[in-house]
């Protein structure tokens, strides 16, 4: 088990040829800690877990099964034999031919936080494995990832394109700040897409624009100077422009846009950190009179994502999506988690309703994820603030909730899910606002020789890693009368036609399934208590 191994038990047992093992061993002692960190992989130049390829040469005969669990499985693979006889009963029948949403994809954020961990590893070596953790054929294979246009309080200070005032003609605008020796954060892109075997959709996001473009001259909590369509609006849609010119220069395409992250104002905030609040009404003419005829007469196939905030907030900001002008310029709406309060007390909240609502009201618009984490909220609410590499049952209960958003999310029309921070420190940061929060890998700053790998992790490369780019969701039709509550499933179709299903079983005991396909065969799998499985059947197995 996991839990129980130390680096020196590893290396005394070596690697367990066995349907329960991962490519490479997982250990977990710390030498920072100087001891075992129960759930957590740490990753060090000696060594680091990767994850199995086996799937793609199983048999046609057999099911691939790939299993994280809280007694210690990491994406662990293993094989179940397919049932040639027809059932006679069946728990899940899959139906490839009833087809929902495209997938976009999945991945997580270019911060300038996460620069600054990954470049803080010690060896260039190290920094790879990390990369590779994400990104290679021997990870997790991220096809999504979400740069901050500027600053973001993931960065340990404010700044901007632009300062200089009133240049409404952008004359003066520089990625420089984004360049080595200033920031890695360039660098940190280039070396993800010169590891990747698989297209990366990287899409962009503006926290606050320049301090002379608001009516404070601050970007706390600031509002753009007139209105849509007057010139401070058609400078901040240029300086968007510019974004993508400067990044498209440096050989990163940029797929897509967001109008603005977080948009609304909450209620109760208890940090303050950069952000331009518009109303729903200035979100819709913003994108029709200044933001839209530019970039899609510049950019002609960048996607443009509005909304960009809490998935509770949807039937309150549909202004942009309610203006035919405005809807013509509008490819996706996105959407945070941080109200799905649900994960926490008392049932409320979860929202997914919300996301068939706007899917039956406007089919042809996509829905994604575009930014969740874990370690925002208090105990006495959620899971603790922060990092908690110590804590098993926090990091656990972090990793269900992950598996818990991502499949209802994706079941219910999302195409996508993109996770915050692709690292972060030992204290969730760094971040100007102190605003620290937590990250399915974390990076040992002090000394810089070793990262941890989270159960958070393990969990996104249940979808990310067998889901591709373009495979659409298909329907999993219950059969049978058992409760299925707290087991939460979804399935797909790829590309390359085979099924993949995705269970998340969080009950204390372990959950037997049989699954029926369309040739009449039917294979049987047990779930673990509190585990994650991902199930894929070779096309051979679906369809003659």
């Amino acid at each position: 088990m996991l839990r129980s191994w130390s680096f020196l038990a590893v290396l005394a047992l070596g690697f367990v040829a066995n349907d329960n093992a991962v490519d490479a061993a997982c250990n977990n002692f710390s030498t920072r800690f100087n001891k075992a960190l129960n759930g957590v992989c740490v990753c060090t130049d000696a060594s680091c877990d990767t994850v199995s390829n086996a799937y793609l040469t199983t048999p046609a005969a057999q099911l691939s099964v790939y299993t994280t669990s809280k007694a210690g499985d990491r994406l662990a693979p293993s094989t179940v034999a397919i049932n040639t006889t027809k059932p006679t009963t069946s728990d899940f029948i899959i139906e490839p031919t009833v087809t929902y949403q495209k997938m976009i994809g999945f991945g997580g954020a270019f911060t300038d936080a996460a620069a600054i961990n990954i470049y803080k590893l010690k060896t260039t070596s190290l920094q790879q494995k990390l990369l590779d953790a994400y990104y290679a054929e021997s990870g997790l294979q991220y096809t999504v990832g979400r740069i901050p246009i500027s600053s973001s309080d993931f960065s340990t200070s404010i700044y901007s394109y632009n300062p200089v005032v009133d240049d409404f003609d952008m004359k003066s605008f520089s990625i420089d700040v984004d360049r080595a020796p200033n920031s890695n954060k360039l660098n940190l892109i280039k070396r993800a897409l010169s590891t990747t075997k698989r297209e990366l959709s990287i899409f962009a996001s503006s926290w606050a624009p320049p301090t002379w473009m608001t009516k404070e001259n601050s970007t706390l909590n600031c509002h753009i100077k007139g209105v849509p369509g007057e010139p401070y609006w058609k400078a901040l849609a240029l300086y968007y422009a510019r974004f993508i010119e400067e990044y498209q220069k440096e050989g990163i395409k940029i797929w897509g846009i967001t109008v603005q992250n977080e948009p609304g104002k909450p209620i109760i905030q208890p940090s303050v950190w950069q952000s331009l609040r518009l109303t729903p009404e200035e979100e819709r003419d913003f994108i029709k009179k200044d933001l839209g005829p530019l970039l899609k007469q510049k950019f002609p196939s960048i996607k443009i994502i509005a909304h960009d905030d809490q998935t509770a907030d949807i039937p309150d900001r549909m202004a942009p999506f309610d203006d035919a002008e405005a809807r013509k310029y509008i490819d996706g709406i996105g959407i945070h988690w941080y109200k799905n309060l649900d994960f926490f007390f008392f049932g409320l909240g979860g929202d997914y309703s919300k996301l068939v609502d706007f899917h039956t009201k406007y089919p042809d618009i996509f829905i994604l994820g575009t930014e969740a984490c874990e370690g925002y909220l208090p105990a006495i609410i959620g899971t603790g603030v922060g990092v908690k590499l110590q804590e098993i049952e926090q990091i656990w209960y972090r990793a269900e909730n992950y598996a818990r958003d991502i499949i209802d999310d994706v079941a219910n029309f999302a195409s996508g899910w993109t996770d915050w921070n692709i690292a972060l420190d030992t204290t969730g940061g760094p971040n100007w606002a102190k605003n620290f929060v937590d990250s399915p890998i974390i990076v040992d700053e002090v000394s810089g020789t070793e990262f941890y790998k989270q159960p958070m992790y393990y969990i996104l490369g249940h979808l990310s890693k067998f889901v591709t780019a373009g495979s659409v969701r298909i329907n999993l039709k219950s059969n049978s009368n058992k409760n299925w509550d707290n087991i939460h499933r979804v399935a797909f179709l790829t590309p390359e036609k085979r099924v993949v299903v995705v269970f998340c079983n969080r009950r204390g005991d372990p959950a037997t399934v049989t699954f029926q396909t369309p040739l009449q065969t039917s294979v049987t799998v047990t779930i673990p208590a509190r585990a994650t499985q991902t199930y894929i059947f070779q096309a051979a197995a679906i369809a003659k």
